[in-house]
């Protein structure tokens, strides 16, 4: 029998964004009564400041040009300095659909277009773009997950990289984590990583068991990353890229799923990680690994 990772799925699952520095101020209400939101669903407005805990990563983040590239330096600036955001969180039970994704999306649109502000993901520490109108699609093999879910890569200087998503968490899930990469691994690493978040979202948006309560989800502990999972990650009109085969380890205790080679893998993991890269990042004659 396969080995299995059982992971706790929370019994509600959450998104925030933000809404910075409005230049005009708020005067009609931008979420649905309680009445008429989607069946579980909360949603709350309210204003913060710089100073909100929430804030703190997102204002190192944009202020890392390295990090952030093309941001604007006044943004951080305004961020941390100026009073009246607009803070929107929506809860629901986790599974199919998560209509607090798109209850949050509709709000924040709304309430940029009356105030002028900045809309902001405040899990992936990155500007929503304008307008921000993701896909409501009909089931959740139909889900963009890049919509909700981005890739962070970070170097130690010594040409080490580590890849870490954020925005799984809205669906319940941990994020994900692989570390010891050089430069040349990036491309290809990060439609793997993209890959394997989209496998897993699909995965628990389909366990009908989950909903209304959460409860454990039984994830393979060796998962493919098929080619087409990374669709959205690859120009059009490219060749997709072949598979992959990970081993997931669950560090609860850092709350991440971190990626290692499968025990099949006979070549060191360097070789491995070179492998992936190289698969990953071509076209899908390469085959799998």
């Amino acid at each position: 029998m396969a080995e299995l990772i059982l992971l706790s799925i929370p019994s509600r699952v959450s998104i925030t964004c933000v809404v910075a520095a409005p230049e005009r101020p708020l005067t009609e209400a931008v979420v649905p009564r309680p009445r008429d939101l989607p069946d579980g669903v909360d949603c709350r407005v309210e204003e913060i400041d710089g100073r909100d805990p929430s804030l703190a990563p997102v204002i190192s983040r944009l202020s890392c040009p390295h990090c952030s590239p093309g941001v604007d330096p006044l943004v951080p600036v305004l961020l941390e300095r100026t009073r009246g955001h607009l803070s929107v969180t929506c809860t629901a039970p986790p599974g199919w659909a998560p209509d607090h994704l798109w209850v949050c999306a509709e709000a924040i649109e709304r309430i940029r277009g009356l105030t002028g502000g900045i809309a902001i993901d405040v899990e992936r520490s990155i500007l929503l773009p304008e307008p921000w109108r993701p896909d409501h699609p009909r089931g959740p093999t139909d889900l963009r997950v890049e919509d909700w879910v981005s890739v962070t890569i970070s170097g130690d200087g010594e040409g080490r990289y580590l890849m870490c998503t954020a925005g799984l968490s809205r669906f319940g899930l941990p994020e994900l984590r692989a570390g010891d990469l050089r430069e040349h691994h990036v491309p290809g690493w990060f439609h793997l990583v993209i890959g394997l978040a989209g496998v897993l979202v699909r995965r628990v948006l389909a366990d009908e068991r989950l909903r209304p309560r959460g409860g454990a989800h039984a994830v393979p502990a060796e998962i493919p990353v098929p080619g087409p999972e990374v669709s959205a990650a690859v120009p059009a009109d490219a060749a997709l890229p072949g598979a992959a085969w990970v081993r997931l380890r669950h560090d609860a205790w850092a709350g991440c799923l971190s990626l290692l080679p499968p025990a099949a893998c006979v070549a060191g993991e360097a070789d491995w990680r070179d492998r992936v890269a190289q698969v990953m990042s071509e076209p899908g004659e390469h085959g799998g690994v």
